[in-house]
């Protein structure tokens, strides 16, 4: 896996789990080193590689230079680029996004492991509101991008009473992509689960540096209410799961459940509830799968447990840290 920079220097900007994944897994990374604007990791070594402040790119000449964006939220994405463009730096000029380096073999992963052709179009899609959005959004790119070619082809089926869920939606940024994909589409019913107080009680397998009530958004949740009034089809549900998934009707079938709670036993309940209600050939897809030690670790360890007596793949994806599991037909 190479960067196709020409001959270029190729600088990584951002000190991410997206980067650290890059490094472990591409055969010739090809970085000179790494940008951060974080003052207390000036000079510090990252995975072998020494980090800077951005204004060691004043030391560069554009013109040789090929900048990767390595940051997960599009608001970091965004505010990197604003400062890119400070220094003569612009999108797909001598910027790319970690995305961009990553399309092609991710396209043949999901290619390989799913049947799933990806669609350029769709990545278009998805990166254009990734940077225009106001909305925050923590799903990776290729995150969204692989969420919304599932929902494609299942879509292309066109088969009536399959409803799609996202089980932890934050600031439901994500959420919102994917409400305007489906209009675009094939509109179907779109459940959107969080308790908009942040997390709930933690157990033990979750992060010890969090607690309840951790990325409370609260205060942003009739604002989110608004926006998404234009779209008949998607219903946000407030509280804290398992306890409103009694707003599903007992009969009701879904082919596409978005996981990204971040915590065990949500996750359990989250599984428990709808692997029975996921149609044959239909997809549980879960974030914040591959973590460090002492992140998020949880997540896994929920999904071992509850699959581990069923006859089913897990499929991972270190280029957006996803998980993905096909019902079997």
């Amino acid at each position: 896996m190479i960067i196709d920079a020409k001959n270029k220097k190729v600088i990584a900007w951002g000190t991410s789990k997206l980067l650290e994944l890059y490094l472990k897994h591409a055969e010739n990374p090809q970085i000179a080193y790494v940008l951060d604007s974080n003052h207390e990791k000036q000079g510090a070594m990252f995975n072998g590689l020494e980090t800077f402040l951005p204004g060691k790119l004043l030391e560069e000449s554009p013109d040789e230079v090929v900048v990767v964006i390595f940051a997960v939220s599009n608001h970091a994405v965004q505010s990197i680029l604003a400062a890119l463009n400070t220094y003569g730096y612009a999108l797909h000029k001598n910027v790319l996004l970690y995305s961009d380096v990553f399309y092609e073999s991710f396209s043949k992963k999901m290619k390989k492991k799913f049947d799933i052709d990806l669609h350029v179009d769709t990545y278009h899609f998805v990166k254009s509101f990734y940077l225009s959005t106001k909305f925050p959004i923590h799903t990776t790119i290729l995150g969204s991008f692989l969420l919304l070619e599932i929902v494609s082809k299942i879509l292309a089926k066109g088969e009536e009473g399959q409803s799609i869920a996202e089980v932890g939606a934050f600031n439901c940024g994500n959420a919102l992509l994917i409400s305007q994909y489906l209009t675009q589409h094939r509109s179907v019913p779109f459940y959107i689960f969080d308790s908009f107080e942040g997390f709930p009680e933690l157990t033990k397998y979750d992060p010890q540096n969090r607690g309840a009530g951790d990325y409370n958004i609260e205060s942003t949740y009739e604002y989110i209410i608004d926006n998404f009034s234009f779209f008949s089809k998607a219903k946000i549900i407030k509280g804290f799961v398992p306890e409103t998934f009694s707003e599903i009707d007992q009969g009701e079938m879904f082919s596409v459940v978005f996981y990204d709670c971040d915590l065990y036993k949500p996750a359990l309940d989250t599984f428990a509830f709808f692997w029975d209600r996921i149609v044959p050939g239909g997809y549980l897809v879960i974030h914040d799968y591959i973590v460090e030690d002492g992140g998020f670790t949880g997540v896994e360890k929920a999904t071992s447990e509850f699959f581990s007596d069923k006859n089913i793949v897990v499929e991972t994806f270190w280029e957006n840290t996803m998980a993905v599991i096909k019902k079997p037909l």
